[in-house]
């Protein structure tokens, strides 16, 4: 694991399309690995700034 890289190495994907180890969902994890959208996934990842597997809250 890289420090670029959330992934803490516990892989599964829970049942709303999240990991429970590093809290990205399914698509970020296993999406498109074009430079476009690595910047997608490192704004998401940027987003999530809390406890591993923790989702961050919906905005209204």
């Amino acid at each position: 694991m890289s420090e670029d890289n959330p992934c803490v190495g516990i892989c599964e994907i829970d049942e709303s399309g999240y990991c429970i180890g590093c809290g990205r969902s399914a698509d970020v994890i296993f999406g498109e690995t074009d430079s476009a959208a690595d910047s997608q996934a490192d704004a998401e990842v940027a987003s999530l700034a809390g406890v591993p597997g923790e989702r961050p809250q919906a905005s209204d």
